[in-house]
């Protein structure tokens, strides 16, 4: 038993390393998550622990500044051996944690809840956990969302993984065999079991040739499309585009990749990523060959053959001129291709395979992987085949390539198989360059998380904007009143801001305004809120705060800034305070309250700090 276990954590081990997570550099991904379940918890420190042989190392973490720590004091260890959520809710009354220095000493810990973070292939490689320094205990909510979190982070690790998967790519060139049939045959085998649709067509846009894919996809039959123009197959707008696109292969002289868009058969919406290159004919007529993936959906199963020509005296005339032109669009084509035997020895590889590993066109025919290639890279494409072969359908590998220059490539390879003329069980791969489109879509993300940021954020002060403060304000307050706990709003004013800015002029005002939201950036804890409301005016929210702590901290804040060197002007402001009360319905209306014993700070002459409790009894007072 003892061997089985230290042979499972080797194997745990061996995982973990595989993803190539430890000592990484923080990733948004993750510390996003980390920091969601701090939030939804209520906790002071929540972590993203991977659980190594002599350590725990810290993926993302909140509220916590080290990295790592020694396995031996881990609780993590202990909750990556649980199938499900682990939970410590007093270490100092667990006798395995009680002696434990992170609970004797700092950070105290008291509470423990770690929910495992399994990979699909059962090894639990470290936990999503949350930490407190008080004991207490998780609603039923927050170990749910602690397990969908954890699920969360695994599937961001396995994007990650697939991200960084391997090879440049593995094309095909066809063997020219001595029997004109069997040539012709096996190219056509091959385009029509491809799980893409191809097609060629002469310069003024006439269907030359469509493989048998294309003709199942659209419910066309071989030959009905061939010599008519795109405008004769497909609606005006689309026809005009393909159009645009060939022309502009055939002038530039060069490939393209263009994302299309086709009706499908059932009148749903269909979406390609064509590769469309020039090449001529044997009489040196120009044409365009094209290759297009369906970016849509996985293709359907390849039908049944086509049923032989008829005509034998026609298709021995057409077999020189199809083995022409099929030759000129291999040659042609920007993508690798090759072909493979069932026992894994080339048979088949194209011109631009050659020339990406650097061989003669003839060099590996006859020789498998194990033969040419480094033996993981070899040990790497014979599993590949073997899932193939084995799954009898078309499957996708990504990878990533260093080329000479140090430029990182991504690529996509589909591998399938199926049989020759001779009945013999063969496996084909196509491979295409990713890379443009995965810098284009990290780009794209880079834009959406600085336009977010822009939506969330007072550019001059680098507070929070009223949005932001609304939003948490409406769920802390939720949260305050179910739980039963303070939460306290502090609405803060520049005093005397309109004749500053008449005075000393806008750019005086503006660095006010960054003063004070320098001041409150500095003094909010995690889990405050400090925004800029508007104009002058600002607010902090603060849960878990009494009335008396908001009020000193109020204090603190206006002798801060009177001490801020403003010119020839002090700096002062006037502070409304309000507190959470029972008779209180909306968080709007706290805000309200603060609003009004701001107000009242005004008219009581400035640089002041009001309680809206005490605005109640002035009132009062007054009426009196």
């Amino acid at each position: 038993m003892k061997c089985d276990a230290e042979m499972i954590e080797l194997e745990r081990l061996r995982a973990i390393q595989a993803l190539e997570l430890l000592d990484t550099p923080p990733e948004a991904d993750f510390d996003e998550l980390v920091y969601l379940a701090a939030q939804i918890c209520d906790a002071p420190i929540s972590l993203m622990s991977i659980v190594d042989a002599d350590r725990q190392w810290f993926k993302a973490s909140v509220g916590l500044a080290a990295r790592e720590t020694s396995r031996r004091v881990s609780f993590c260890a202990h909750a990556i051996r649980q199938p499900d959520l682990f939970v410590v809710e007093d270490a100092t009354r667990d006798q395995r944690f009680a002696g434990n220095p992170l609970v004797t000493g700092k950070p105290g810990i008291r509470f423990y809840a770690g929910m495992p973070l399994v990979l699909p292939d059962g090894h639990a490689i470290g936990t999503l956990c949350v930490i407190d320094t008080v004991t207490r205990t998780l609603s039923g909510t927050q170990k749910s969302a602690l397990a969908v979190l954890a699920r969360q982070l695994i599937s961001r690790i396995m994007v990650r993984v697939q991200q960084r998967s391997l090879e440049a790519a593995l094309v095909e060139r066809d063997k020219v065999s001595a029997d004109l049939r069997a040539s012709e045959e096996r190219f056509q085998i091959f385009m029509d079991n491809g799980p893409f649709v191809s097609y060629m067509k002469d310069a003024d846009g006439r269907m030359l040739y469509y493989n048998r894919r294309l003709a199942q996809l659209f419910r066309v039959s071989s030959d009905q499309w061939l010599g008519k123009p795109d405008d004769e197959i497909w609606p005006e707008e689309i026809a005009r585009g393909f159009r645009q696109h060939d022309v502009s292969v055939l002038q530039g002289g060069l490939p393209i990749e263009r994302t299309e868009e086709t009706p499908g058969p059932n009148g749903q919406k269909l979406f390609w990523k064509s590769y469309k290159f020039p090449c001529r004919d044997r009489n040196g007529n120009q044409l365009l060959a094209g290759i297009s993936l369906d970016i849509t959906h996985e293709l359907e199963r390849e039908r049944a053959l086509q049923d032989a020509l008829r005509d034998k005296s026609r298709l021995a005339e057409e077999l020189e001129a199809r083995k022409h032109i099929m030759q000129k669009f291999m040659e042609h084509s920007p993508n690798t291709m090759f072909v493979k035997d069932d026992r894994g020895r080339y048979v088949f590889y194209n011109s631009e395979f050659a020339k990406c590993v650097g061989i003669d066109p003839t060099e590996w025919l006859g020789r498998s992987d194990d033969e040419v290639f480094p033996k993981d890279v070899a040990e790497r494409y014979i599993a590949e085949d073997r899932r193939v072969m084995e799954a009898d359908q078309a499957l996708e590998f990504a990878d990533e390539v260093m080329d000479a220059e140090g430029t990182l490539h991504q690529f996509r390879t589909i591998k399938f198989t199926y049989e020759d003329v001779d009945g013999r069980k063969l496996l084909a791969g196509v491979t295409i360059d990713m890379t443009a489109q995965v810098n284009r879509e990290a780009a794209l993300a880079k834009a959406n998380r600085q336009l977010e940021l822009l939506a969330t954020t007072d550019s001059l002060t680098g507070l929070f904007n009223s949005r932001v403060f609304a939003s948490r304000a409406q769920m802390e307050f939720a949260n305050a009143r179910r739980s039963r706990r303070p939460l306290s709003i502090m609405v803060i004013d520049i005093d005397n801001f309109k004749r500053r800015n008449d005075t000393y002029g806008h750019a005086a005002g503006d660095a006010a305004l960054q003063t004070v939201g320098k001041i409150l950036s500095g003094c909010v804890r995690l889990g405050d809120t400090a925004a800029r409301l508007g104009g002058e005016e600002f607010a902090l929210l603060l849960p878990d705060t009494k009335a008396s702590g908001t009020v000193e901290l109020a204090h603190r804040i206006r002798a801060w800034l009177a001490q801020q060197s403003q010119g020839h002007a002090p700096l002062t402001v006037s502070v409304g305070v309000s507190s959470l009360t029972e008779e209180i319905e909306s968080w709007e209306q706290l805000l309200r309250r603060a609003d009004d014993a701001m107000y009242e700070a005004k008219r009581s002459g400035k640089n002041r700090v009001v309680h809206h409790e005490n605005l109640g009894r002035r009132q009062d007072a007054a009426s009196q």
